[in-house]
Formats: structure tokens, C-alpha cells, sequence
């Protein structure tokens, strides 16, 4: 009966260290695919502070019609 519990606890140990190993490849597979993205994201942000730099120099306001849009987690 022991070595029934015991082989039950290290089954049970190696699903918690695989669903573990899952999460992170889930993970990194989410930031490899949506890394694109993200690069493009940061450009298009970049593009719009010199945009916002050289019309404020030029003595513009600069105001948008489309919000700002907050990417936290891109799943």
C-alpha cells in the first residue's frame, strides 16, 4: 500500500512538474509570436513622440483623434 501512495506522489509530482514546463512554453511561444508586434508597436510609439516633438517645435499643437492605445499582454 506504501509503495501504491508513493508511486501515486511522484506521478502526481511529475504532472505538477510538466504542467510547470507547459506554462513556460506557452509562454515563450506567446512572446516569440507577438514579438513583432511589439517591435512594431514601440516603433509606431516612437514615430509619434517625434512627430509630437517636431509640431510642438513648429509651435502646433498636437492632439490626435485616435486614443492611445495600451498593449499589456498581447495574447
Amino acid at each position: 500500500m506504501d509503495d501504491e501512495r508513493l508511486e501515486l506522489d511522484a506521478l502526481l509530482d511529475e504532472i505538477k512538474a510538466t504542467e510547470q514546463r507547459l506554462t513556460e512554453l506557452r509562454k515563450e511561444y506567446r512572446e516569440r509570436r507577438t514579438s513583432g508586434l511589439r517591435d512594431a508597436i514601440a516603433a509606431r510609439n516612437e514615430a509619434d513622440r517625434a512627430i509630437q516633438d517636431e509640431l510642438k517645435s513648429l509651435g502646433y499643437r498636437y492632439r490626435t483623434s485616435v486614443p492611445n492605445l495600451l498593449w499589456r499582454d498581447i495574447a
